[in-house]
């Protein structure tokens, strides 16, 4: 598979509650992803709540990194029509359904309501640049942390000023 690369300073936070490690990266605007990488999947879905949202959003520290994430892609589809149901909109699936606003002609009734959702990530939009240069110098060798998205994990998307949770998914292989 292949993954994206960089080294830079990024928010990050150590759950040891749950031995799970969180990469915070903002995106446009007012919005957040969270990648959460647990040594237990198991443990790390059990557990997650809001809460946990909120406090890895308060306590996480910037620390350069060396970050991989793999290119991913999540698409699902969900039916509701139960799911309303249950919530008491049963007329709009029956003869009793009133949608005189849509038609005044025909007797009108909802046959299904679908949910779509799709998350995409890459490096679109992002730029490179490349300079070649000799010179010598005093150094010495400074090893970086790495987060190595290349096991399960868990994604959250987040309306950063809110922290309401808008999108949670998980990849099972990041290898495919």
């Amino acid at each position: 598979v292949q993954m994206m690369y960089m080294k830079e300073d990024v928010d990050v936070y150590y759950d040891q509650a749950i031995n799970t490690s969180v990469l915070h990266l903002p995106f446009n605007g007012t919005h957040s992803m969270l990648l959460m990488l647990p040594d237990d999947m198991a443990r790390l879905e059990n557990a997650i709540s809001p809460g946990h949202v909120t406090k890895w959003l308060k306590w996480r520290k910037s620390r350069k990194y060396e970050i991989y994430v793999p290119k991913f892609s999540i698409k699902t589809s969900y039916k509701l029509n139960n799911v309303l149901t249950e919530m008491g909109m049963s007329d709009m699936f029956s003869d009793c359904a009133n949608l005189t606003g849509i038609s005044e002609e025909v007797q009108l009734a909802v046959s299904e309501v679908v949910h779509q959702a799709t998350l995409d990530v890459d490096e679109a939009g992002a730029t490179a640049a490349a300079a070649t240069g000799i010179g010598i110098m005093l150094t010495s060798y400074v090893i970086y942390p790495v987060l190595k998205f290349d096991r399960p994990f868990m994604v959250i998307i987040t309306e950063r000023n809110t922290e309401n949770i808008l999108f949670m998914g998980k990849i099972i292989n990041p290898n495919i």
